[in-house]
């Protein structure tokens, strides 16, 4: 059991990091013309989307400017890894 959920941790911390990798690379218009972040977006749309389209049923989050679903995956990783560490 123990193996398992170190095996999860480490998965659930590169994801952490290509997550932030992600975020700065936002913020750098030349960066997000590389071959680097499209990587990366390809690398995260499977875990975006799902979460955009259940946040697009609330009308707030429509409203809202900002691209929650990013948000709400940095906060499911790092709940999952410290709910990991209480478990084991």
């Amino acid at each position: 059991m123990e193996t398992l959920a170190w095996i999860i941790y480490c998965i659930l911390s590169v994801l952490d990091a290509i997550l932030l990798i992600s975020a700065i690379m936002s913020w750098i218009p030349e960066a997000r013309e590389s071959k680097l972040y499209e990587l990366v977006e390809k690398i995260l749309s499977p875990f975006l989307n799902p979460i955009r389209k259940l946040l697009e049923r609330f009308e707030f989050v429509r409203r809202c400017p900002l691209d929650l679903s990013f948000l709400v995956l940095v906060i499911i990783v790092h709940v999952l890894s410290n709910l990991i560490w209480v478990i084991v």
